[in-house]
Formats: structure tokens, C-alpha cells, sequence
């Protein structure tokens, strides 16, 4: 009984520990991820450059980062320019709008001018106050500390990795071992595949979005089919979110426009979400899109934004173990014969 005990309480402040460190865990598993989805390019580097890993993993590092600023340099211009001429053009939408017949009978019944300003200052005041301030600052440095995090845990899983899978394969003998260092290949694939699958796609998208606008000569066409590429990185929701700046943008052009660009996203939604996610996601993952449409929901209800990107790759490793384990109960039964049809795939 005092051992039945002691079981229970070392499990519950187990639970309790992972409670109180669930952020840190969910770096922990952000590093891993991000350890293994680079792992290809590092170990290019290391082989073509002939230098020792922790530098190819720093040429990692710093073209992710090269990638990065030429983004921000591609992104931050034309949104300064974006504003100033929004600043020059809004007074010209206030007056506009004042002058509307609807507007004008809305603001002679229900004084609608008054209200409405009435609510905006209120909500300035509530956005511009010092509680709002203070909870942006906290949300910043939070988040400069979890990038910073992940990056040196990520960094450290890459350099040690290797080390440790063969640690890993030295504690097991035999039958044990082939299956250990099989089911590890298998997890490694999945997650490779899974950011090359995800890379493909958000490129078509991209391409797509910007011959479309292009075509229909709507401006910052690069611009925006670089915030398509981005956003299409976030499974199922990406390619939505990545449409609202050109469809905005497009309305603002003309209303004809604004109209074909949201005939657009709607037609390759249907197209993307169809065809290129289930083809590309099974051949990379293996998943069947059921299953994939349902990892993304829980992991959205889970971990929110971060649950959705590493649903996919959770889910292909579940199916990864959940194949290995049924296998290995079927050899069981036949004896430890081979069987051919041992791996049975999650239609």
C-alpha cells in the first residue's frame, strides 16, 4: 500500500510539474520540431562545407534570419507608404460619408454622429491607456523570451541530436534496436515531409495569388503574395487569412476587382483544400484528410495557433507508433514470423 502511495503522489506532482511548465514544455516541443525540420539543410551544410555541425547549424541560423529581414524590408516600406496615404485619404472617406443621405437620416433620428463618436473615443481611451501599455509590453518581452528560448533549445537539440539517437540505440539489443532505429526514421521522415509538404503548398499559393493579381493589375502584387506565402504556412486557415489584405486592397481599386479576387480565394480554397493539401499531405505525411482536418481542430483547442502547426506532424507520428505496435502484436501472434502485410495504414 505505501508503495501504491508513493506511485500515486510521484505521478501527481509529475502532472503538477508539467502544469506549472507547460509553456516551457511547449518550447521544448517547438525546439524539437524545429530541430528535426532543419536537420536536412545542417547536415548539407556539414557535408558541402566540410565544417564541424554547430557551424552549419549558426549558416542555418543566419539565413533563416537573412530570410527574415528581407522580408521585413519587403513588407515594411509599403505598409509606411500604405498608411500615409490612408492618413491623407481618410478625411476625404469622413466627408463622404457625412454627406450620405443615409447617414444624414440615421444621425436626425437616433443622433447616430454622436454616438458613433462617443464609442470611438471610449475605445481610444481604452486602447490608448496605461493598463494596455503595460499588458503590450508584457506580451512583447514574453514573446522575445519565448523566441530566444526556442532558438537556443532548438540549437542545442540539433547539435546533441545525433549523439543521442545513437545514446538511444546503445540502451537496446536486438529485435528492440531494429525496431527503435525503424520507428525513429519513420518520425524523422514524417516531420520532413510535413515541412516540405507545407513549404509546397504555401508557394503555390503564393505563385497563384500573384499571377492573379498581376493579371488583374492590382497593386503590391509581391507584397501580398509574400503575406500569402506566410500566412498559407498555418494548415486550413492560412490561405483565408492571407486573402483579407488583397481583397481590401482590391475593393479599394474597384469594386469589380475586390469582387473577382473573392471569387478567386473562394474557387482555390476549394481547389487547394481538395486537391494540392490531401495529395501533398499524403504523399509527405500519409495521412488521410479526415484525420488531418480533425488533428488541426484538437490542436487548435489545445495549444491554439502553436497546436495547429504541429497537429499534422503529431498526428502522423501517433500513426507512426500506433502502426509499430500493431505489427508488433501480429508477429506475436504468428510466432515471430515476417509478415508482409504487417503495417497497416490509416485509410
Amino acid at each position: 500500500m505505501l508503495r501504491v502511495v508513493a506511485v500515486l503522489l510521484g505521478v501527481g506532482a509529475l502532472l503538477w510539474l508539467a502544469y506549472v511548465s507547460r509553456n516551457v514544455l511547449t518550447w521544448l516541443a517547438v525546439g524539437a520540431f524545429l530541430a528535426v525540420a532543419i536537420n536536412p539543410l545542417v547536415n548539407l551544410f556539414q557535408r558541402r562545407l566540410r565544417i564541424p555541425r554547430a557551424g552549419s547549424i549558426l549558416v542555418v541560423y543566419l539565413l533563416g534570419t537573412a530570410a527574415a529581414a528581407g522580408l521585413a524590408l519587403l513588407f515594411v516600406p509599403p505598409l509606411i507608404s500604405a498608411a500615409e496615404g490612408l492618413t491623407d485619404t481618410v478625411p476625404g472617406y469622413v466627408e463622404t460619408v457625412r454627406d450620405s443621405r443615409l447617414i444624414q437620416r440615421l444621425d436626425e433620428e437616433y443622433d447616430f454622429t454622436t454616438r458613433l463618436e462617443s464609442e470611438v473615443t471610449t475605445a481610444l481611451s481604452d486602447v490608448a491607456g496605461p493598463s494596455t501599455a503595460v499588458q503590450l509590453a508584457q506580451r512583447v518581452i514574453n514573446g522575445i523570451v519565448a523566441l530566444l528560448s526556442i532558438a537556443v533549445i532548438c540549437f542545442l537539440l540539433s547539435l546533441y541530436g545525433p549523439r543521442s539517437r545513437a545514446w538511444a540505440l546503445d540502451q537496446v539489443q536486438g529485435e528492440r534496436s531494429e525496431q527503435v532505429t525503424r520507428v525513429l526514421d519513420r518520425v524523422y521522415r514524417v516531420i520532413t515531409g510535413y515541412v516540405v509538404g507545407v513549404l509546397l503548398v504555401a508557394l503555390l499559393g503564393a505563385l497563384a495569388t500573384y499571377a492573379f493579381l498581376t493579371i488583374l493589375g492590382v497593386p503590391f502584387a509581391p507584397l501580398l503574395a509574400a503575406w500569402v506565402f506566410l500566412t498559407s504556412l498555418v494548415p486550413l486557415i492560412g490561405a483565408t487569412l492571407g486573402a483579407i489584405p488583397y481583397i481590401v486592397v482590391s475593393f479599394f481599386e474597384s469594386w469589380p476587382l475586390g469582387v473577382a479576387s473573392i471569387a478567386f480565394v473562394l474557387i482555390y480554397q476549394q481547389f487547394e483544400n481538395q486537391v494540392i493539401q490531401p495529395v501533398v499531405h499524403r504523399q509527405t505525411v500519409q495521412l488521410n484528410p479526415l484525420w488531418i482536418i480533425l488533428a488541426v481542430l484538437i490542436g487548435a483547442q489545445v495549444l491554439g495557433i502553436v497546436g495547429v502547426l504541429v497537429a499534422i506532424p503529431v498526428a502522423g507520428i501517433a500513426q507512426v507508433l500506433l502502426q509499430e505496435w500493431w505489427s508488433t502484436r501480429r508477429r506475436r501472434r504468428r510466432g515471430g514470423e515476417d509478415d508482409p502485410d504487417m503495417v497497416v495504414v490509416i485509410e
